[in-house]
């Protein structure tokens, strides 16, 4: 450890001298996020050795700032004060500073290791850039990400004795409130404190959202598995259904900026029945799939009686972090084609080949398209294995946010941070032991991470966050990634060691458009998506549509539109075109073709299916669009495009 930090010392001493000295440096010598910072404040006219920390003239009124800040600091505080029982033993000071890098508030405890830490965050000190140069809030005002910044990585010469780690804190309106910071005298590399920050982060932005009130709370994500979890997006809305305010994970589901929230509301947001949110007002945890405006289905579950609810579930999910990627039941939720009976070649030699390799303990690295079936096929794998009687356990490499990826992994000791398991938690490598690890889009894997999970691979050994006792790690090893990743390695984005280590044979799974047992596919997939319920059958002019639609989500797209047209045509004794999505209708899959191997259907084209479906609703409803409309599940303002499109009268 020692050894490791005089290596960085000698190698940031060499750094500044080039960059501060010599005006120069070489490529890579220093973190992106660090360099740029290191270039405003020069142009902000600041040297390194300026003395302007510990200057009180630089603290605004503390009487000022507290009143202004009261509503941040109200929601900040109980999380610092919780964060700090478990980190103040290590030497971390806590502050939370305003999006101006106004220090409002600090827990630094005491003792000699913290007295200038305790000058340093007085309230009303200015942490930003102009003020005293790069360190890790004012990074995260400017980069509004979390930044961990290592003593020499800051600009002043005095505070070069410190190192801190920070996260941004957003408001319900999607703008940066504040930065979650913590610091210490430097003593190794502080980014392992990111999680528990992270974790803390989002407690105080939930605070803020509860804070809202509101008629209706609304959590959702595409991934089932994730709602309820802090991943999962959460909206509010008042009683007439216009938004209050949206996490983080929200507005990145639903690409929402911030600054547009005005103009936002439930019946904006999602393309669904005007009785679904008076529905989802009247009662308590309805669930249910909901369609966006752009497209796309999400799983959602709606909570009418909002604030103290939220709250408990907030903090619920603060305790659940760990679960956002869990251990998976025995239910799928896509299919290979063996397990639908469908006779696809090329997806068929890939489970073969993919099975010989795992049987024999070789790892297999899965190519394919999201929503291919990727997890479907290492569950598979693991099931037919001599390990069957282990455990499956699942990790998604890109669903867990900065800060929360290593513990997952490779769990916790006790009071490894505030929030955790009395007696810490196992991680993923340690609950797969005499198992299967799948580690789903490993593409995505941040290349700080792709060296700890390398030496776990290379010595089968490794240790939880906080501890110092060496776990023997036990389990095959699956990956799969939607991404190029020989291309990564040439681009400097994964490393070529890791990529080699994980692909002992490589297997690619075809995307849905591109199979030729779509048509089996579908018909499996609808008996298993209705379950007890009673199974309509599928139109030819709504099958016709399936068959030709393009499918970007590939099979996890295809069960989320069955499992909608199934909810949408409940009593009716056939699923039309009126029960499908509206981008079935808008983008054709104009270059494939049914293959012979699937059942026959009608040689009808796009349009014609189209025109008999407008045509047949608008002599229903006797020419009033906004019924037609309805009966079609599409709005109305699409309707009389296709009215015009089609050249059909009314």
């Amino acid at each position: 450890m020692g050894e490791q930090r005089v290596s960085f010392e000698t190698r940031m001493e060499m750094v500044r001298r080039n960059f501060f000295g010599e005006g120069k440096l070489a490529p890579g010598m220093l973190p992106d996020v660090v360099l740029r910072s290191w270039e405003r404040s020069l142009q902000m006219g600041l040297t390194t050795g300026d003395r302007r920390v510990f200057n009180p003239a630089s603290r605004q009124d503390k009487s000022l700032i507290e009143e202004r800040s009261r509503p941040l600091i109200a929601c900040a505080l109980p999380e610092m004060e919780k964060l700090h029982l478990a980190l103040g033993r290590a030497g971390w000071a806590l502050a939370c500073i305003d999006a101006e890098g106004v220090v409002v508030r600090a827990v630094c405890g005491s003792g000699p290791d913290v007295r200038d830490l305790d000058r340093i965050f007085q309230v009303g000190r200015n942490v930003s850039e102009a003020a005293i140069g790069t360190n890790g809030p004012a990074c995260v005002i400017a980069e509004g990400r979390p930044v961990v910044v290592r003593a020499g990585e800051h600009f002043l010469d005095e505070i070069l004795p410190f190192a801190c780690a920070a996260v941004p804190l957003f408001n319900p309106a999607g703008q940066l409130a504040g930065v979650l910071d913590a610091t210490r005298f430097n003593n190794g590399n502080p980014v392992t404190i990111l999680e528990p920050l992270t974790i803390a982060a989002r407690a105080i932005e939930n605070r803020m959202l509860a804070e809202l009130g509101g008629a209706l709370t609304m959590g959702f994500h595409y991934r089932p598995d994730l709602l309820g979890t802090p991943l999962e997006g959460v909206l509010v809305f008042a009683e007439d259904g216009h938004m209050l305010g949206a996490n983080q994970a929200a507005r990145q589901l639903l690409g929402l900026e911030a600054g547009l929230d005005a103009e936002a509301s439930f019946n904006t947001l999602f393309d669904c029945p005007p009785e679904t949110f008076r529905r989802a007002l009247s009662g308590r945890h309805v669930s249910g799939v909901v369609r966006s405006d752009s497209g796309m289905l999400f799983d959602a579950r709606f909570d009418a009686s909002h604030t103290d609810s939220l709250l408990s579930r907030l903090r619920e999910g603060a305790r659940r972090v760990h679960s956002a990627v869990q251990l998976r039941p025995a239910g799928v939720t896509s299919l290979t084609p063996s397990d639908s009976g469908g006779a696809d070649e090329v997806a068929s030699t890939a489970i073969h080949v993919a099975s010989r390799a795992f049987a024999r303990d070789i790892p297999v690295l899965i190519n394919g398209e999201t929503g291919t079936g990727k997890e479907v096929l290492a569950r598979r794998l693991h099931d037919g294995s001599a390990r069957a009687a282990g455990p499956f356990v699942a990790i998604n490499c890109s669903s867990l946010p900065a800060g929360l990826i290593e513990s997952e992994f490779f769990g916790y000791d006790d009071g490894a941070f505030t929030g955790g398991r009395r007696g810490g938690a196992p991680g993923k490598f340690e609950q797969a032991r005499g198992g299967t690890l799948f580690l789903d889009e490993i593409g995505d894997m941040p290349l700080e991470l792709q060296g700890r999970l390398l030496r776990v691979l290379q010595e089968r050994s490794f240790t939880r966050l906080g501890g110092a006792k060496l776990i023997a790690f036990d389990a095959h090893i699956v990956s799969a990634t939607h991404r190029k990743l020989d291309e990564l390695v040439a681009g400097g984005l994964f490393r070529e060691d890791l990529y080699y280590r994980i692909k002992g044979v490589r297997v690619s799974l075809p995307a849905l458009r591109e199979r030729d047992d779509r048509a089996t596919l579908i018909d499996a997939l609808l008996v298993r998506e209705a379950g007890a319920e009673p199974l309509p059958r599928l139109s030819a002019d709504a099958r016709q549509l399936l068959l030709a639609y393009r499918w970007p989500g590939n099979i996890r797209q295809l069960s989320h539109v069955l499992r909608l047209a199934l909810t949408l045509a409940e009593g009716e004794e056939e699923i039309g075109v009126q029960h499908l999505p509206e981008e079935l209708l808008e983008e054709p899959l104009v270059c494939a073709k049914v293959r012979p191997s699937a059942p026959a259907v009608p040689d009808a084209c796009l349009r014609d299916v189209e025109l008999n479906a407008v045509r047949e609703a608008m002599d229903k409803c006797a020419g009033n669009v906004s019924a037609a409309a309805r009966s079609l599940g599409v709005a109305r303002a699409t309707l009389y495009r296709k009215l015009r499109l089609l050249d059909v009268a009314g």
